[in-house]
């Protein structure tokens, strides 16, 4: 009887996830409007697939395990193809790859194998037939076997050649390749579609199928799409015996194929690569969502074969995702150190891109508006380019109307109004706030200000507490006395924490100006200004026209600056910090320490009391040198925990070597 209701149960688990891949699929390729991740998605087949592996019985073939993801429009002819188009396995591990490595080494009895890796575009799959070197079609994969024909839409596609320049590979070919829009068009079309009225695309990938897909190809020609070929389907040419040799005969024939790919011969190798690519994904001009391992040899390729669906000899790499779904269970408001208020999602905890998220930004009140946004409701968050999340749109609601600006701070009780300016941004008219205030402490150590480490928010909140902190020029009063009494600290971090505020009354004028939050002053204009006025004495004593004069400062900066330098409260904090000794001038503080002068460092490994870039700054500013190489112009190495290959190079330089404690010993000496 149990095992009844245990089958009973694993077949409507399986249907469900057929129902759910299914419904998904169709919004996924037909409607470019996802309502799940990728990575929620990828695991609804992953589970499937195990189920039918363990329950044979239920294994039927037209699963949607079995088949290729996609679907075929009625807005468009169809088209077939040549030869089938597989869809890739995905894998989101090491230990995967590993597997896989394992199956296709047993399949060719242990044959070296050589594997090419290639970044995997975030784009939408193409079909394209080339016969005596024209192209005659373009079409879309749709379900594998027929694709949609968008034949007019390809040939808008700059990168795509119309008309061979050379010889063509055959008479008659078909290569494969991923439409996709760039990060910055991507932003533009979005920016546009939004001016009209119009909901903008989710991602780039959606973008790029929703103007492949247009019945007018002069809109298709206006988003600005590109091209990449990735793969051959059949070429008459028996010639090309290798994926290298293939990119390398698009590229001479005016094909763009990626740079990026790289030729592997081990586990290691390949692991490596994958490193290289995740730590610099961000830095590609167009979405890269993993990497695509193959084996390099087509002989090989075809000994190792294919399942229905999918190649053997293939697999896709996926980064962990920047997409989830989840839930708002609360939007709570936050109080900035200028005042602004802000709204911020706190979410159902949710996995995406390596880390739990649990809150999202949502920018101010009006884009709360526009996403249609409330407690309760069902989100897709994306974490883009690994900074804070964002929603992106509402999945499901649960209540009807949208959450609506409060009337009070949260902090201080005083009146939150809207500003006349910009009429967006909601205040705190409280200067003397709390949580202003607190704000302004955070900000002013942070590492753009004057970098004070381990001076955060958890230091702070004991501080105010105790009320140790009443100005932000409070902190140069604070002794070891003030900080030994605080939770977690111990002798040595209490030393550090009163080192790198030492450290910071060095820093240049523009890194004061930056720290005191004056309103509407950025790191750069910082920069600017610093430069024009030289110390901050002459700053107190400016015009307006003074202001007005430097081209990169407007009315609205023009008029900040002269109520911040006009305010007693302001000016009392200044006196307080010239008075502790913090530098006021543009120029750096030059402290009298010959060893670092003129004298070339290099570092490696991990520092533990001090980051990497304030001691770069200290030695910078006693005259010293920071290099990234190892050669014989280098005069010391500063060596941290888990030193890189740059310690073995230093020694056969004969380079001297400074741990951390002797480069503590230096510095205050």
């Amino acid at each position: 009887m149990n095992n009844i209701f245990l089958l009973k149960k694993i077949k409507d688990r399986i249907n469900f996830l057929r129902k759910e891949i299914i419904k998904h699929d169709y919004f996924y390729y037909n409607e470019n409007n996802p309502k799940i991740s990728d990575k929620e998605y990828d695991d609804f087949v992953k589970e499937l697939k195990n189920l039918e592996a363990e329950n044979p019985n239920f294994n039927l073939y037209d699963s949607p395990s079995h088949k290729v993801s996609g679907s075929l429009s009625s807005n468009f002819r169809h088209i077939k193809h040549f030869s089938n188009m597989l869809s890739l396995d995905n894998t989101y591990s090491y230990t995967e790859i590993m597997e896989w490595h394992k199956k296709i080494s047993k399949k060719i009895f242990n044959k070296n194998i050589e594997f090419i890796i290639e970044p995997k575009i975030d784009g939408l799959s193409a079909n394209l037939i080339y016969v005596d070197g024209t192209l005659i079609s373009g079409s879309t994969r749709g379900d594998g076997l027929i694709g949609e024909d968008v034949t007019e839409n390809i040939k808008t596609i700059k990168s795509i050649p119309y008309k061979l320049a050379t010889d063509s590979f055959s008479n008659f070919f078909e290569l494969r390749g991923e439409v996709y829009i760039n990060k910055k068009n991507f932003k533009e079309l979005n920016n546009n579609i939004i001016k009209h009225g119009h909901k903008k695309f989710v991602n780039s990938r959606n973008a790029a199928s929703g103007s492949l897909r247009q019945k007018n190809k002069n809109i298709t020609a206006s988003r600005k799409l590109d091209f990449f070929v990735h793969s051959i389907g059949f070429s008459e040419n028996n010639n090309i015996i290798n994926q290298f040799d293939f990119l390398q005969l698009c590229k001479k024939h005016g094909f763009k194929i990626q740079e990026d790919f790289k030729i592997c011969s081990s586990l290691k190798e390949i692991y490596e690569y994958v490193n290289i690519i995740f730590n610099k994904r961000d830095f590609f001009v167009y979405e890269i969502d993993g990497l695509v391992i193959k084996v390099n040899d087509f002989k090989l390729q075809n000994e190792i074969g294919c399942t229905n669906k999918s190649p053997r000899w293939a697999i896709a790499f996926k980064f962990p995702a920047k997409q989830a779904t989840t839930i708002i269970k609360k939007i709570e408001v936050h109080v900035g150190r200028t005042g602004r208020i802000t709204p911020l999602a706190i979410l159902e905890p949710v996995f995406v891109s390596g880390v739990t998220i649990s809150n999202a930004t949502l920018h101010n009140f009006d884009e709360i508006k526009r996403l249609n946004i409330n407690e309760g409701d069902t989100v897709l968050i994306e974490r883009a380019g690994d900074v804070i999340p964002k929603i992106v749109k509402v999945i499901k609601k649960k209540k009807k109307n949208f959450f609506n600006v409060p009337h009070f701070c949260p902090s201080c009780n005083s009146i939150i109004l809207k500003e006349t300016i910009d009429k967006v941004t909601y205040r705190c008219i409280n200067y003397r706030c709390k949580e202003q205030f607190k704000n302004r402490l955070i900000h002013f150590a942070s590492r753009d200000s004057m970098d004070i480490f381990g001076f955060g928010e958890v230091v702070i909140d004991q501080l105010l507490e105790r009320n140790k902190i009443k100005l932000i020029s409070d902190i140069y009063s604070l002794t070891f006395n003030d900080f030994i009494e605080l939770n977690l600290f111990g002798k040595k971090k209490t030393n550090n924490i009163l080192k790198s505020i030492l450290f910071s009354k060095k820093k240049p004028l523009n890194r004061l100006l930056f720290a005191l939050g004056i309103k509407h002053l950025g790191k750069e204009k910082s920069k600017i200004i610093a430069k024009k006025f030289k110390n901050i004495k002459a700053l107190i004593n400016a015009t307006s026209s003074d202001f007005i004069k430097i081209p990169e400062i407007g009315n609205k900066l023009c008029t900040s600056l002269k109520m911040f330098f006009e305010s007693k409260y302001n000016l009392n904090i200044i006196n307080y910090l010239i008075k502790f000794g913090v530098n006021i001038e543009e120029s750096v503080l030059q402290i009298d320490n010959g060893f670092f002068k003129n004298k070339t460092f290099v570092f490696t490994g991990k520092l533990l009391n001090y980051k990497r870039k304030q001691i770069y700054e200290i030695i910078e500013s006693f005259g010293g040198i920071i290099s990234e190489y190892i050669n014989n112009r280098v005069d010391y190495i500063i060596v941290g925990s888990n030193p890189g290959f740059k310690l073995s190079k230093a020694k056969i330089f004969n380079i001297e070597i400074i741990d951390e404690k002797k480069l503590e010993s230096i510095l205050i000496s």
